[in-house]
């Protein structure tokens, strides 16, 4: 059966009519979209609109999952400032230390072994010896040799 929607004419129907009408409208709509789908899913139209919701459906998930990543590797991030800000101040607290000042007033540092500073003092003590200088930079000469003997001893005291 063929129904030209078009050919239905209400305006003449009285309400009784209509009220009588109605019912079978709303079969015959029922029926219209019922069909609909059949011929979509037979000619592929409706398998196309599920895959392209089922991607759509992905992508969501997977932009949900990548928000949840980006709040991670924030938190992470956060975390990981906050300890180097603590690093940084503990080593601040470090380089502050007496022993490590002494060290790198004579160009070593804290972890040097005996042998390099034994090495280290001989070349300085060399090198500041008031007898290797001429008149005029013994003074100042002196006052490093003595410098650099007073730390190198309080090195060895501390080595102890």
């Amino acid at each position: 059966m063929i129904l030209e929607i078009d050919e239905l004419d209400f305006r003449r129907a009285t309400p009784a009519q209509l009220v009588a009408v109605r019912p079978k409208l709303e079969r015959l709509a029922d029926i219209t979209r019922r069909n609909l789908r059949l011929l979509e899913t037979a000619l592929g139209v409706a398998d196309e609109a599920q895959t392209q919701r089922r991607k759509h459906d992905l992508a969501l998930a997977d932009l949900v999952k990548a928000n949840a990543q980006i709040e991670a590797m924030r938190h992470d991030l956060a975390t990981a400032r906050a300890w180097i800000e603590q690093l940084q101040r503990r080593l601040a607290e470090i380089e502050d230390d007496e022993e490590d000042r002494l060290f790198r007033s004579v160009g070593l540092v804290a972890t040097a072994h005996t042998v390099v500073i034994a090495a280290a003092r001989r070349a300085l003590l060399q090198h500041h010896h008031p007898d290797r200088w001429p008149p005029s930079g013994k003074a100042a000469a002196t006052a490093h040799f003595k410098a650099v003997n007073a730390a190198f001893k309080r090195i060895e005291e501390l080595r102890r």
